[in-house]
């Protein structure tokens, strides 16, 4: 026997006692260390991207 499916389902992101505004509010030490991971992410990409570059130009001589 199935039993029937509630008429008004809540999102999978949203908390009981979040607001409509902020799904999932994080806090300060983990928004930190995601701007740290974040920073440290884009400036080794373009740390990559440099030595490309130049490993291209080298090799086109």
């Amino acid at each position: 026997m199935s039993v029937p499916a509630p008429a008004e389902t809540p999102a999978a992101s949203t908390s009981p006692g979040a607001d409509g505004l902020s799904p999932q509010a994080l806090d300060a030490p983990t928004v930190r260390r995601v701007k740290l991971v974040s920073l440290g992410a884009g400036i080794a990409l373009i740390g990559m991207g440099l030595g490309f570059l130049a490993f291209r130009m080298r090799q086109a001589d």
